[in-house]
């Protein structure tokens, strides 16, 4: 009876100390997913700060688990080249010490694109004659495309003066918004989360700009300026128009367009028969008719001188020429007796 007693203490204390000298396992295991990757990380097991452990894990897709890091120190495994997008997964990890292992620890079952975590977008504003527009760049995938794994996704943008807390949010689908109801020449700061199945992702870093003055016009200025250049026109038109007026009639006053009588037409249409007229028309000399005229005065003389005179006095006229059209010479002598 003594000795059987003996034997069950031995037989407990061995196993006891087996139990001990286990190599414990990895605790805090996790499954960690961002931009559509899948990490798996671990910590230490506990009270073993000295200790050097190794670390195998493993994924498990449809039906067995496959190693992925074999005897590693690292306290994680990258398994995103395992994995796709719409994949469902199990992992799992263990210590290793000394050619010990401990118990596998593993995860639950893990749907990569509703545990991923999707990394804050690349922001960066530009303004221009007072607006101001949000450019946005969705951050890199490991697997796809953003839009390709959960369609179409929205932009949540908040902006706020920089220093005061109010701030207004937009929705929009589009990766580049103009900020609307800024006022010219402030400081606006501006910072955006992308919004995909009912999830958000990490807020990017805030951006601040100062605002360009807007080069809108104001409608009364708009109004002036019109009728000014209408008044400006319309003055042009007039000077334009009394400008050609009175060089047209200063043309008729130089060049005169004298509208002659039909009458006188047709008297210089026809041929004239004047000598003189023809002549002109040809210009050549004109041939003259004309009379010459002599005249023969004798001083008076006394009683007894009168009667010495044999003969009476004589006026004498030659005609060469006869002065209207004939040409006929005449000579006549004209006795004049002396009373």
């Amino acid at each position: 009876m003594n000795a059987l007693s003996c034997l069950s203490w031995v037989l407990l204390f061995y196993i006891f100390c087996a139990l001990a000298e286990k190599v414990p396992a990895p605790g805090n295991v996790r499954g960690i997913s961002l931009n559509m990757g899948l990490v798996l990380e671990w910590d230490p097991p506990q009270n073993t700060t000295n200790t050097l452990f190794n670390y195998t894990a493993e994924i498990k897709g449809w039906n067995m688990y496959e190693p992925v890091c074999l005897s590693s120190s690292s306290l994680s495994c990258d398994f995103t080249d395992k994995v796709s997008s719409f994949g469902t997964y199990q992992l799992r990890v263990r210590a290793e010490l000394h050619g010990e292992t401990s118990d596998w620890v593993q995860t639950e079952t893990l749907s990569l694109d509703l545990i991923t975590e999707i990394s804050a977008p690349h922001v960066e504003l530009k303004s221009r004659k007072g607006q101001t527009e949000v450019d946005i760049t969705d951050p890199p995938m490991k697997k796809k495309n953003l839009r390709d794994v959960f369609g179409n996704i929205s932009y949540l943008i908040r902006y706020w003066k920089y220093g005061e807390t109010k701030k207004e949010e937009l929705i929009r689908e589009q990766n580049r918004v103009v900020l609307p109801r800024l006022e010219p020449l402030v400081n606006y700061c501006v910072e955006v989360e992308i919004l995909y199945s009912k999830n958000k992702s990490q807020t990017s870093n805030i951006t601040c700009l100062t605002n360009t003055p807007s080069n809108e016009v104001e409608p009364w200025l708009i109004a002036v300026v019109l009728l000014v250049s209408f008044l400006l026109v319309l003055v042009a038109v007039v000077l334009i128009f009394l400008a050609v007026w009175f060089g047209y009639r200063g043309c008729r006053i130089i060049f005169p367009d004298a509208d002659l009588p039909e009458d006188l037409k047709k008297f210089l249409s026809q041929r004239s028969q004047s000598s003189i007229l023809s002549a002109m028309q040809e210009n050549t000399p004109v041939k003259e008719d004309f009379c010459e005229l002599r005249i023969l005065h004798k001083e008076p003389i006394s009683s007894l001188d009168n009667q010495q005179i044999e003969g009476p006095i004589r006026i004498q006229t030659h005609k060469n020429e006869c002065c209207i059209g004939a040409n006929v010479k005449q000579s006549n002598v004209v006795h004049l007796m002396n009373m």
